[in-house]
C-alpha cells in the first residue's frame, strides 16, 4: 500500500497540470491571411485600385521602347538639333516613368499594409469570439513546432470569417 500512495500523488499532479493547461486549439495564420474571404477581397480592392496605373506605367514603358527603336533606327538621319531634343525627351520621359513606378510602389506597399491591419484586426476579433464561444484557453498561431490535426481550427475560422 506505500506504494500506492506515491503513485496517486504523481497522478493527482500530472492531472492538474493538464487540467491546468486548459483546452487549446491551433490555427495556421498563413492559411487564413490567404483563404479567408476577407483576404481574397482585400486582394482584389488592391488589384482594381492599382490596375489602372498600372497599365498606364506599361503604356508608358512600351512608348518610350517605341521611341528609343525609332531613334536608333533614324539616329544616322538625324540633324545633331533632332538628336539632342530626341535624347533630351527620352531622358525625360524616362526619369518620369522611373518617378511613377516609384510613386507606385510606395502607394501600393502603403495601402497594402493598411488593409492588412484592418484584416489581422478582423481576424483576430472572429478568432477572440470563436475561443470565447467555443471555451477555449489559448489558441496558438505562430510558433508552434508541432500541432496535432485534432486540434487544428484552422478550417473553422475559416468557416467564421465566411459568414
Amino acid at each position: 500500500m506505500k506504494f500506492n500512495i506515491p503513485i496517486f500523488i504523481i497522478l493527482s499532479f500530472v492531472a492538474i497540470g493538464v487540467a491546468a493547461a486548459g483546452k487549446s486549439a491551433y490555427l495556421n495564420p498563413a492559411i487564413i491571411m490567404e483563404q479567408s474571404p476577407q483576404a481574397i477581397a482585400a486582394s482584389k480592392e488592391l488589384e482594381d485600385e492599382f490596375m489602372q496605373r498600372e497599365l498606364n506605367l506599361r503604356i508608358e514603358a512600351t512608348s518610350i521602347k517605341q521611341l528609343e527603336e525609332n531613334y536608333r533606327k533614324d539616329n544616322a538621319i538625324m540633324s545633331a538639333e533632332q538628336k539632342k531634343k530626341t535624347e533630351e525627351t527620352i531622358i525625360q520621359k524616362k526619369r518620369k516613368f522611373q518617378f511613377d513606378q516609384q510613386s507606385i510602389r510606395e502607394d501600393l506597399q502603403i495601402r497594402r499594409q493598411q488593409l492588412i491591419k484592418k484584416l489581422q484586426q478582423t481576424i483576430s476579433a472572429v478568432i477572440r469570439d470563436y475561443g470565447k464561444a467555443n471555451g477555449y484557453d489559448f489558441i496558438f498561431t505562430e510558433g508552434v513546432a508541432y500541432a496535432s490535426d485534432s486540434v487544428n481550427i484552422t478550417d473553422e475560422i475559416l468557416k467564421e470569417l465566411a459568414q
